[in-house]
């Protein structure tokens, strides 16, 4: 009773990572003969994949084109997200991305996010909110910024870009490194509203540290993204950095960093 559940999870594992991949010729995916054929399936198992991927929201059907990619996912490297790499032009989300909502007010640091950047609560700071997302209108990501001064008055003279980091770079604003973490969390009414999809859809959450060149935070970040339009590539070398491991971070602690 246990083989056909099991051949359904591994057969959408392996589509839904080719769909997110790009693997597919123009976002049209082979017919239901061919997937049979290309993963040793029933074509029931098949078409109740294709159903799984449909209700996440993947994939659809259109008369006349057959079943198809419904968006494009960004390819994106770890260390792009981090911050951390030199800027080229493939960082910007190969212009993908527009900008969907944007606001930029200096404010008093709140509570959370003065202790994120190791100042008195009150202090002042410039909150960024905006959301980005491709040409057909989806919207990908959805995230708040608050940077202290004076990297605030930087980009407060500086016209907003999509890309945070390009941002930061166009408004000369150079970046020492970055803390990073990533968990999950799921759509409540007003993410949902903002991001354009359901009330419990799954979520990434992205905060973030950002340290000037002498180790100074100046930027503490929260973002939300859609987990079908984003992609995280990372390649990395054994031995190339070491990360201290001699103990796990309490919640409310900050990780330990690579050294």
């Amino acid at each position: 009773m246990k083989a056909r559940p099991d051949s359904v999870r591994r057969t959408r594992d392996l589509l839904r990572a080719a769909v997110l991949r790009g693997d597919f010729v123009d976002g049209i995916l082979p017919g239901e003969s061919e997937l049979v054929g290309s993963y040793s399936v029933t074509r029931g198992i098949v078409r109740e994949v294709l159903t799984l991927l449909r209700d996440e929201g993947l994939i659809a059907r259109t008369q006349g084109v057959g079943t198809h990619v419904v968006a494009p996912t960004a390819h994106r490297r770890l260390e792009d997200i981090q911050g951390v790499a030199e800027l080229k032009s493939d960082n910007l989300f190969d212009g993908r991305l527009r900008l969907t909502s944007f606001d930029s007010t200096v404010i008093s640091a709140p509570g959370a996010a003065s202790r994120a950047l190791e100042v008195t609560t009150g202090t002042p700071c410039l909150r960024v909110d905006y959301a980005a997302g491709t040409v057909n209108g989806d919207v990908d990501v959805a995230a708040t910024n608050y940077v202290l001064f004076p990297e605030a008055q930087r980009l407060i003279d500086t016209p907003f870009v999509v890309d945070w980091y390009a941002y930061l770079a166009s408004a000369g604003v150079k970046i020492g490194g970055s803390d990073f973490t990533v968990s999950a969390v799921l759509s409540d009414e007003t993410l949902a509203s903002v991001l354009r999809t359901t009330v419990g859809a799954p979520l990434l959450l992205l905060e973030q540290t950002v340290r000037d060149t002498s180790g100074r935070i100046f930027n503490y970040a929260i973002a939300h993204a859609r987990p079908d339009r984003l992609r995280v590539v990372s390649h990395s070398v054994r031995g190339a950095a070491t990360f201290d491991r001699t103990s796990v971070p309490e919640r409310g602690e900050r990780p330990n960093r690579i050294r």
